[in-house]
Parts: structure tokens; C-alpha cells; sequence
């Protein structure tokens, strides 16, 4: 039996032997236990769960030998279709059973990769997600904040495709604002001639009066070159 390590606090299933390399499964076995601890079920109720997905019911014993295959020395092989199972019971998704256990740091069977660096394998980076939008817009995802939600979803993190929608986004409603702008200006323009040539004509106590409707605010004759009245005629 190989030793184990006292578990953290946080995690309550040891960790096996660093010096052992990891096997993908066991990550899937270690996930499969908190899955269901985390919708506080029993062996029992996870088997039933299980049942109309697999096509069986397995022996609580089954379920059992699945979660301790992280801990033990026996090893027990999940396929696609167990996965899609333990996805669809748990209400959980398919990444949640590939997450690290904390505290784990071996090195992935026959990779160079630890068990922590899952994280990057199942989410991607930024210089892999090329592929994943082809494959998106292949399904009908081909809208750019559709598809950056999608990435972001997977990998938790903005995508880059959001940043660069963002940066045309904004710089389209820029140039529309511009354009409003300059419409607006024009406008202005036009009236704030009109405004200075009604001004030229009337004055500013004409324009005064005309806004205010009051004749006394009109321009008073100054009586020393005001025009003699015409004298009566007799």
C-alpha cells in the first residue's frame, strides 16, 4: 500500500504519493465522491441517480470501488459515456470532473504535466482557443459575444474575442457618435448664422424686444438728429 499524505484542512480524501505518477481516472474518481457529497447523497442515491443513465443499477459497492480508486491502488478506467452520466446525474459539468484535488502535486502519468495543470489542459489558453471558435461557429455559434460567452464560460477568464468585439463595438459607436456630432454641429451652424444676420438687422435691443414683446425696449430716436416734423399746412 502506498503512504499517504495528511489531508488539508479543505480536503478531507488524502492525497496519494507524489513519487506516483497520476492516473487521469483517479481525478474523475476523486471528483465523482465530492460531486456526491456536494448534493449531500449517499452511495445508494448516487447509484439510483445513475441507473436510467447507464442502463443499470449499480451495487453500492460499485460506487464505492469508483471513489476509492483515487485513494487505493486499484485502478477503475471511466469511458465517455460514464462521464456523460456522472454530468447529467450530479447536474454538474463535464470540467467539474477533471478539476485538481487540492493538494495534489504528482506528475500525470507518462507527461511532464502535474496534476494542478489540469486547470490549463481542460480550460485551454488563449493561444488554443482558435480552434474552439472555428469548431463554435461550425455549430451556429458565429456571433462574436455569443461565442465569447461560451469561451468565457469554459475557461472563466474574458475572452479575446469579446476584447477585440469590444474594441469594434466601441469604435463603431465612436464613429456613429461622430457622425451625430457633426450633424448636430452643422445644424448649429446653420442657425447660429441665421441668429448673427437676424442680429445684424434688428440689434440687440430689437432682438430684445422681439423676445420679450415690449416695444420700450426698442431703439428711442435721439431728439437732437431726429427729422423735424413737417409743419402744418393752412
Amino acid at each position: 500500500m502506498v503512504g499517504r499524505k495528511r489531508a488539508p484542512a479543505d480536503n478531507p480524501h488524502p492525497a496519494p504519493d507524489e513519487a506516483v505518477g497520476a492516473d487521469l481516472n483517479e481525478i474523475v474518481a476523486y471528483n465523482l465522491r465530492r460531486a456526491r457529497e456536494l448534493r449531500g447523497w449517499t452511495q445508494e442515491e448516487a447509484a439510483a441517480a445513475l441507473e436510467p443513465l447507464l442502463g443499470q443499477r449499480l451495487p453500492q459497492a460499485s460506487i464505492s470501488a469508483m471513489e476509492r480508486a483515487y485513494e487505493g491502488e486499484r485502478r477503475r478506467e471511466f469511458d465517455a459515456h460514464e462521464l456523460l452520466a456522472f454530468a447529467l446525474a450530479f447536474d454538474l459539468p463535464l470540467v467539474w470532473f477533471f478539476l485538481p484535488p487540492p493538494g495534489d502535486h504528482r506528475t500525470l502519468q507518462r507527461t511532464s504535466n502535474t496534476v494542478g495543470e489540469l486547470y490549463g489542459l481542460v480550460f485551454g489558453h488563449a493561444d488554443q482557443l482558435g480552434p474552439v471558435y472555428e469548431r463554435l461557429r461550425q455549430l451556429g455559434v458565429d456571433e462574436p459575444d455569443q461565442a465569447a460567452r461560451t469561451i468565457e464560460q469554459l475557461t472563466g477568464q474574458p475572452s479575446p474575442a469579446r476584447q477585440t468585439s469590444y474594441r469594434q463595438r466601441r469604435k463603431q459607436l465612436l464613429l456613429a457618435l461622430l457622425d451625430d456630432y457633426t450633424d448636430g454641429v452643422d445644424r448649429a451652424a446653420e442657425q447660429i448664422g441665421e441668429f448673427f444676420d437676424h442680429l445684424r438687422q434688428v440689434g440687440v435691443r430689437g432682438l430684445v424686444a422681439e423676445e420679450l414683446n415690449d416695444a420700450d425696449y426698442l431703439p428711442q430716436p435721439d431728439p437732437d438728429t431726429a427729422a423735424p416734423e413737417p409743419e402744418p399746412r393752412g
